[in-house]
């Protein structure tokens, strides 16, 4: 299989990881529906400078309500002919096509299952020494190598693609299915549904370039530097292997930088604010050349380094400096100055307004929402979230009854800081979520230059065979009053816990490595609202947590209708202004309407998983009504990650043979906690190469 499997499944297994980690609590600063009396209480507390600059702001917003937002416009020709586009919008069945039930049944079958997914965990990893390290704390175990030390490359054999992943289908197609065991059968269910997206993906040479790899929130500039940090010394050798990964970011981000420029040079051109945006993400890292955080990094992870002399220590510190000196930042700054120069005065365009775009956006539909339903099905849904909320909260108002307005204007949802809200929250989930196990966490503070741009918090998990490696990153400047529903989100009962629940529940590395984006951000941000009965009961916190849930819906709405639909920042303001009765300009969703041209599917990820996840739920509830909420949780976190529908079938199946809820204390937990009896998941048999066990990955 070749790289253009790794570069279809990117969103799938590598991206579909948890190095997307600027993105998930971005949504409420992009859309901060909550511009009232709260926030004005929040900037009286400033200084009288900040007073004068929120003036000025003022100035600039009134001044730009009034010009009128650019609508969509007809886009450019790409200029090349030799690209193949789709002519009409694929639906489910087209892409997971029917097939008959195949006849490999028993050991052969669950042979074959390892040893495609060896393959494609080989594969999708070659050439990545930086991803393979971080994935995996041992990889050969895993039967993962790797032959050179780098970053990877961008590289494809389009035709050769094709056929391996009609080859990986064609085999996949040849297990009887109904043979396997519950988790061979969701590991088949996810491992087809994933590759017969990529091979309708691999039909369309066009698709490479609807989207750029430089963008401005989650490209992969905004985690470069938290990556680098999590690479880790048990040898000289890998010191010596982390500095050349450092000297590969001159060709690697090169590769990148020559693909927006190819890009652009076929008609697929980012507005000048996109390109500029993108520059100043980069502006930020080089700001950091005097005094990155790397520096002090780099010399703590030598003291884990045995019998490593003085003298050799100080030779290592001395080349790393001068190759983030002199390689790092110089090339940092030279793809600001690349992106500066893409900027040709283009208009804004949605996806949807390329040639065949509306067709790689409902791609793009079911890889991020894992969703069999129709797009226009999800655009009802989400309207009718919308319209729920704005009568909920029109009938709070007109109550008459104003005893929550206190807590609501100063409420704080919180307990303290990231490692306070951590220990709390996960004392105060055990009676409502299925046990973990024991692992330890760290914490780091996002560097001040960051500040702007990143979320409260995010979680990164790396080394994923072992319980241990889970950072938790905190944005002091951007945390808010709900910080510990934030908390929630990142931790437990969110990214971190469903992490580590997963990986302790499947005998497939693939199922963590590859988890659906619509199903992690989905359980993190329906965790997060239900989160909030920690923290408070009362009418005012429900209208918080509606404020909150409505900020993922609103984007997942504009994200359809910006990309799917043509519309335009003033068509997004029209929209809110008919459902809630509050008029709102173009000015107001502009920053949101310009992520969403860059970085199409950002927004359904979280909206649709939201509700999704929601729905899944409540339907158990009502099939099995006797069920607690611990009994429901556990059955859904069982079913694993794949599309909704099969996560319901799995987790209905559970709750009819009646589902076994851990008993007993929990684990200790976090920083400095004890580890657990073995680095590796406790019920993850170890894989080991297919040469030393006949059948790949062991252990079914």
């Amino acid at each position: 299989m070749s790289k253009r499997i790794r570069t279809t499944l990117a969103m799938i297994l590598i991206l579909a990881m948890a190095f997307n980690i600027v993105g998930c609590s971005a949504i409420e600063d992009l859309l901060d529906l909550n511009h009232d009396s709260r926030s004005e209480r929040r900037h009286r507390d400033r200084d009288d400078d900040d007073e004068d600059d929120e003036e000025d702001e003022t100035e600039e917003t009134e001044e730009t309500e009034e010009t009128e937002a650019p609508g969509p416009t007809s886009t450019p020709a790409p200029i090349s002919d030799e690209l193949t586009y789709p002519d009409h919008i694929p639906t489910y069945d087209e892409i997971h096509p029917s097939h008959s039930n195949g006849t490999v049944r028993g050991q052969a079958a669950v042979n074959l299952l390892n040893e495609l997914e060896l393959e494609i965990m080989q594969d999708s990893l070659d050439g990545s020494y930086v991803y393979t390290e971080i994935f995996f704390e041992d990889p050969a175990a895993f039967g993962v190598e790797v032959d050179d030390v780098s970053w990877g490359t961008l590289s494809t054999d389009h035709d050769q693609d094709v056929a391996d992943t009609q080859a990986v289908l064609d085999a996949l197609y040849t297990i009887d299915r109904n043979s396997l065991s519950e988790d061979d059968k969701i590991f088949y269910d996810k491992l087809l549904n994933d590759m017969e997206l990529s091979a309708y993906y691999l039909q369309w040479t066009a698709f490479d370039y609807y989207e750029s790899i430089l963008k401005p929130l989650t490209g992969p500039q905004s985690e470069v530097l938290f990556i680098l940090d999590v690479l880790e010394f048990d040898t000289e050798e890998d010191a010596e292997n982390y500095i050349e990964v450092l000297r590969d970011i001159d060709r690697y981000y090169d590769e990148m930088c020559e693909f927006e420029e190819e890009r652009a040079s076929l008609g697929y051109i980012n507005t000048d604010d996109v390109y500029e945006e993108v520059a100043e993400s980069f502006d930020a890292l080089v700001a950091q050349a005097d005094d990155c955080f790397l520096y002090e990094s780099f010399e703590e992870r030598l003291d884990n380094i045995p019998n490593l002399s003085s003298a050799r220590r100080q030779e290592l510190i001395d080349e790393h400096y001068e190759v983030m000196q002199n390689v790092v930042f110089p090339e940092f700054q030279e793809c600001a100055d690349r992106m500066r120069a893409l900027k040709c005065g283009a208009p804004d365009i949605g996806v949807c307004q390329y040639p065949g775009g509306d067709a790689y956006f409902a791609y793009l539909f079911y890889t991020q929402t894992n969703t069999g339903r129709a797009i226009e099905e999800s655009i009802a849904q989400l309207e009718g979230y919308a319209n729920s909320v704005a009568s909920t909260m029109t009938s709070i108002a007109s109550s008459g009854d104003f005893s929550w307005y206190d807590e609501y204007m100063n409420h704080e949802y919180s307990v303290g800081d990231t490692n306070d809200n951590l220990v709390y929250l996960y004392d105060m989930i055990q009676e409502d979520f299925p046990m973990i196990p024991a692992h330890d966490y760290r914490l780091m503070d996002v560097p001040e230059v960051f500040a702007d741009s990143f979320s409260p918090a995010a979680y990164l998990g790396y080394h994923l065979d072992n319980y241990n490696s889970n950072l938790i990153l905190t944005n002091t400047a951007s945390s808010d009053e709900n910080f510990g529903v934030t908390c929630a989100h990142e931790g437990y009962p969110g990214h971190m816990y469903q992490s580590l629940y997963l990986r302790n529940s499947t005998s497939h590395p693939y199922m963590y490595l590859g988890d659906s984006i619509g199903y992690t951000e989905g359980w993190a941000t329906y965790v997060e609202n239900y989160a909030f009965k920690y923290f408070s009961i009362t009418t005012a916190s429900e209208l918080v947590r509606i404020e909150n849930a409505l900020n993922v819906i609103l984007f997942a709405r504009f994200d359809l209708g910006v990309n799917y639909e043509g519309w335009s920042a003033q068509d997004c303001a029209d929209w809110y202004t008919q459902v809630f009765g509050t008029p709102a300009s173009a000015a107001m969703f502009q920053d949101a309407y310009s992520l969403l041209l860059s970085d199409p599917g950002y927004g359904i990820k979280y909206g649709l998983g939201f509700i999704n996840t929601g729905l899944v739920i409540a339907q158990l509830h009502n099939e099995f009504p006797d069920a607690t909420d611990i009994e429901i949780h556990t059955a859904y976190l069982n079913a694993q990650t794949g599309t909704f529908e099969q996560i319901l079938e799995n987790a209905r199946s559970y709750l009819e043979t009646g589902v076994e809820v851990p008993t007993g204390a929990w684990p200790s937990n976090g920083q400095g906690a004890s580890s657990p009896s073995s680095s590796s998941p406790a019920n993850t048999p170890v894989p080991t190469p297919a040469s030393s066990s006949g059948g790949g990955l062991i252990g079914h």
